[in-house]
Parts: C-alpha cells; sequence; structure tokens
C-alpha cells in the first residue's frame, strides 16, 4: 500500500468514526428526550384498599380539552375534595398514602391518572402545559358529586403535579388551597439538573440537545410551563410548598423561587431529611400534622 493509499485509509477511517460519535450524540439524547414525552405506562401496582380506604369508586371523566381520563374517588364526609395529581412516569397511586391520611378525617379524595400515563387516554407528555387541562377536568368531576361544596376543592401535586396543579389553579376559579410536593419553579430553569437526573446524561453537551428533542417530539414550547408565573396569580388561595432539602432531581431552589413569588397566604415547609418525595417517611409526625392543619385552616376559612 503506498503512503498515499494509507493517508486515504486512515482518513475515511477518522470520518467514518467522526460520523458515528456525532450520530450517537444526536440519537441517544433523542432516544431521551422520546421517552420524557412517551414515558412508559406503570401498572397500577396499589388500590385505594391497600392503604385502608374502603369505600371507593373507579371513575371515568373528561378533560377541559376532551381526553378520557380514569381515576379513583372517594366520597366525602365534610364536605371538601382533595384532587391528588402525581408526577412524571408514575400513575394514580403515587399518592394514596397522602390520600389516606385525609380521607380518614374526612375529606374526599379524587386520584387519577394524567393524560399519557396510567390508564388514561393522551399520547405525550407535555410537562403541565396540557396536564392542566386534566386537572381542571378533574375539578368539575369533583364538584359535581353528591354532597361536595364546591368551594373546598383543594389540589395536591407531586414533582409535575406540583407544577401543574399551580398552572391549573392560576387558570381556575374558586380553589380553595393548593399544595405542592417537589415542584419546579419552570422547566427552563431545571434544564441541567432535569436532563441528568431524568436521562442519566451529563448535563453537558446533552441537555440542550434532549431539551430540543423533547420540545420538537411534544410539538409545544415546554419553556412557557412556569408554575413560578401561576403562582403569583393564585392569591387569595393559601399554597403550602413542600420540598425535601437533600432533593437531586428538582432542587431545593425550586421551592424557595416559588414562595418568593407567591403571594400570601403561603406557607413553605423545607425537610431537611428528604429527597424527592418519601415526605411522610422523613417526618412521620410533622408532615401529616402540617398538612392537614393547613388543609383544615385553609378550607375552613373558605367554605365556612
Amino acid at each position: 500500500m503506498t503512503p498515499k493509499s494509507r493517508k486515504l485509509l486512515f482518513f475515511g477511517l477518522a470520518c467514518f468514526v467522526i460520523l458515528n460519535l456525532l450520530a450517537w450524540g444526536l440519537y441517544v439524547p433523542y432516544l431521551k428526550a422520546y421517552d420524557l414525552i412517551h414515558p412508559p405506562r406503570l401498572s397500577l401496582s396499589r388500590t385505594p384498599s391497600d392503604v385502608g380506604i374502603r369505600k371507593y369508586q373507579t371513575v371515568e371523566f373528561v378533560s377541559s380539552d376532551g381526553l378520557s381520563l380514569r381515576g379513583w374517588y372517594v366520597p366525602s364526609k365534610n364536605g371538601a375534595v382533595v384532587i391528588f395529581v402525581h408526577g412524571h412516569g408514575s400513575n394514580r397511586a403515587e399518592l394514596l398514602d397522602e390520600a389516606a391520611l385525609l380521607t380518614a378525617r374526612g375529606y374526599g379524595a379524587l386520584l387519577f391518572d394524567l393524560r399519557n400515563h396510567g390508564e388514561s387516554a393522551g399520547d405525550r407528555t407535555t410537562f403541565g402545559l396540557f396536564e392542566q387541562n386534566d386537572v381542571q377536568g378533574a375539578v368539575t368531576f369533583a364538584r359535581a358529586q353528591p354532597g361536595v361544596d364546591p368551594t373546598k376543592i383543594a389540589l395536591f401535586g407531586h414533582s409535575m403535579g406540583g407544577a401543574t396543579v399551580l398552572l391549573a389553579a392560576a387558570r381556575t376559579p374558586g380553589i380553595a388551597a393548593v399544595v405542592t410536593e417537589s415542584a419546579y419553579s419552570s422547566v427552563e430553569e431545571n434544564i441541567a439538573e432535569g436532563v441528568q437526573g431524568l436521562t442519566g446524561l451529563p448535563s453537558f453537551p446533552f441537555a440542550p440537545l434532549v431539551v430540543f428533542f423533547a420540545q420538537h417530539e411534544a410539538g409545544v414550547d415546554m419553556s412557557t410551563a412556569r408554575a413560578v408565573d401561576a403562582v403569583r396569580q393564585i392569591s387569595p388561595c393559601p399554597v403550602l410548598i413542600i420540598h425535601g432539602a437533600q432533593d437531586g432531581l428538582i432542587l431545593v431552589q425550586n421551592a424557595q423561587r416559588l414562595y418568593a413569588a407567591a403571594r400570601e397566604p403561603k406557607q413553605l415547609y423545607i425537610l431537611p431529611n428528604a429527597g424527592h418525595g418519601g415526605f411522610m417517611q422523613a417526618a412521620p409526625q410533622e408532615y401529616p400534622q402540617r398538612l392537614i392543619t393547613f388543609l383544615d385552616q385553609s378550607l375552613r376559612e373558605n367554605g365556612k
């Protein structure tokens, strides 16, 4: 082989390697972005009976934009209903322990699968932008149930569900109280940590690529999912913002930004030993007391 032939061979091999690296560098972020918009649907591993809730109904209702949603409804004994909204990639069973805590005190509960999760319809996840329509549909359903005071509806959301309930509360008149757990202040303020935590890819250089592909796949600009703007608009609806100081997925600074943006009445509850959830386990006495006191006071003042 002549020197010229060897140079051409090495050049061809180098081009092949570079092109494959570039292809990998684009294909892997695309796959991760696809999974964010189309998370695998988890089957229900628990039911309300597993946490001591004896009387409940499997229900179906529609979002405000017409999607069929499935859930569980526990009738209210005190006229109030708490609507529970799970996080990304989860389903309505995620917040059963919190629901059991409140239904034992007479609250009704509506736990449902967001669009593109669990047993609900839908084919894409938009990190709160369209999911707020699901919450609005849940509010309409809850207010129509026998024995429910329509002025005593509270929203409770975890992670993506926390941001979603803030977005929904800003658009839904008459919400009596909002509780968020591990909520993000906005999608754009959590790109680096969120991409690394949800996909396992380093934030640089992959975060911008994952976001680009995710927005293209979802067909919406998810940077407009700004719970930090929505929380300013829900007053005088009281809000309780809960977060774990050890949360590595959605950093505790998100809760501080949300609290700073919120108007009174507002409360901030940071659990020093909690991560992205597990609050009842991290503070088995204080957490239930704080949650129950907040809801009892908020709904009593709102609904007489």
